[in-house]
């Protein structure tokens, strides 16, 4: 504005000298109008050179503040990037995370149906060796893999046979009723809390161990599971079967005896004793020794009499 005003003056200066010139004289009017100008010049030149000289100042503060705007922008987007680049870090990290955490599951889900497999094939294999063997031997070598002999304390031993008094007719026949009555043995031996040891041909072994029973518990349970038994076999129709059956009491070694085909079996003293009086019994009898006698409760069995009274074994 300084600048325009200055040289409107200055033109107007130039006009009126041309003028006086022109008209050959100056009135005292025109000298003071003249004045004047050059005075409003004077100012005006003064006021362009300040504002020339407050230009570069200004200039230099406007580029100062445009790089000021460009390091503030600069700087913005450098933060822009770095938070992008934190975001894109963060998720990264988020989907590896996610993906560690999918395969762990599906790992855990691929061990636990395993397990589950290995759980089931073990179950089946105790229900077939359940059918074999006694639990405690299946669960000692199925835990710890051991198969050394064990010694079952205060136990008692049950022998019985049942043998056939005409011929079967046919293996198929035989089988059949066999299998029947060792069936209905395993039933009895389960209610009574006996443990079957093998069936060997028209034989059977079982023993009552202690446990929670006092031994006239185990005695008495014993006896009562072998005359049931003995009801049993009775019961089967078509076959006339001789029963008979010993019993004793004591201590029995269990283990597995073979090598290439193992076999469960227990020995000891009452087992010997109680296949003998199961031996020497007579038909359709249960033999006992003078301690399991004394252990019977006298008003649930009837015990023959007919044997001398110095005999260590009596009938039922």
């Amino acid at each position: 504005m300084a600048i325009t005003k200055y040289f409107k003056t200055l033109i107007v200066l130039v006009a009126l000298c041309c003028q006086s010139e022109a008209s050959g004289q100056l009135t005292s009017a025109d000298s003071l109008e003249i004045e004047s100008l050059e005075t409003q010049v004077s100012l005006s030149r003064k006021e362009v050179l300040n504002k020339a000289q407050e230009s570069p100042k200004k200039i230099t503060s406007f580029f100062d503040q445009i790089e000021r705007i460009n390091s503030l922008e600069q700087q913005k987007s450098r933060s822009y990037i770095l938070v992008e680049s934190g975001q894109t870090v963060v998720l990264s990290i988020i989907l590896i995370i996610l993906c560690i955490i999918v395969v762990m599951l599906l790992i855990k889900q691929n061990d636990t149906k395993r397990l589950s497999e290995v759980k089931n094939q073990e179950r089946r294999l105790s229900q077939i060796l359940s059918r074999l063997l006694p639990d405690s031997a299946i669960s000692n070598f199925l835990q710890n893999e051991n198969l050394d002999p064990v010694k079952w304390k205060d136990c008692t031993v049950l022998f019985i046979e049942a043998q056939e008094s005409l011929s079967f007719g046919s293996p198929k026949k035989r089988f059949v009723v066999m299998d029947e009555l060792f069936q209905k043995a395993e039933v009895l031996f389960k209610e009574f809390g006996l443990v079957k040891i093998k069936f060997s041909g028209n034989q059977l072994v079982a023993i009552c161990k202690r446990g929670k029973q006092t031994p006239s518990q185990q005695v008495n349970a014993t006896v009562s599971c072998a005359i049931k038994l003995r009801k049993a076999v009775f019961n089967i129709q078509g076959y006339d079967l001789r029963f008979k059956a010993g019993i004793s009491y004591g201590d029995v070694l269990s283990g597995f005896i073979g090598t290439n085909r193992l076999r469960f079996d227990i020995w000891g003293q009452s087992v010997s004793e109680s296949a003998v009086n199961m031996q020497s019994a007579n038909n359709e009898k249960i033999k006992v020794s003078k301690y399991i006698m004394r252990s019977l409760d006298k008003d649930q069995f009837e015990i023959e009499t007919n044997l001398s009274e110095s005999s260590q074994f009596f009938e039922l």
